[in-house]
């Protein structure tokens, strides 16, 4: 394929060069590592959050649907803490109410 679309260089997995030094390899392994952590979340985003197809025109109708995908992620992600959060105040494990009466009782013994 093309190793460079619009500006940006694609970045393939491959044997380091003879010629690289140490430093020039290590970056390579740097980068390919971050691509393959970023590779699991666009396969969920195309899967849950239906970024395999766009009905957005042109390059800006792309960018709007993967912003739209990723929010999506975020406030997927941001709901269950909060739903955890919950959950465990309504069973008494976090105590909101109490916080004030601890933060009193250390003050006290530090004075």
């Amino acid at each position: 394929g093309a190793k460079v679309v619009l500006g940006a260089n694609i970045i393939l997995p491959k044997k380091a060069l003879k010629r690289d030094n140490r430093y020039q390899q290590d970056k390579k392994r740097k980068l390919c590592k971050r691509r393959a952590a970023i590779e699991p979340i666009i396969g969920h985003l195309k899967s849950d959050f239906r970024l395999s197809r766009n009905l957005l025109k042109g390059q800006v109708g792309d960018e709007i649907n993967v912003l739209m995908a990723a929010c999506a992620w975020n406030l997927r992600k941001w709901l269950v803490i909060a739903t955890i959060f919950l959950f465990w105040q309504k069973l008494g494990l976090f105590f909101v109410k109490y916080l004030r009466f601890f933060v009193v009782l250390d003050k006290k013994q530090f004075c």
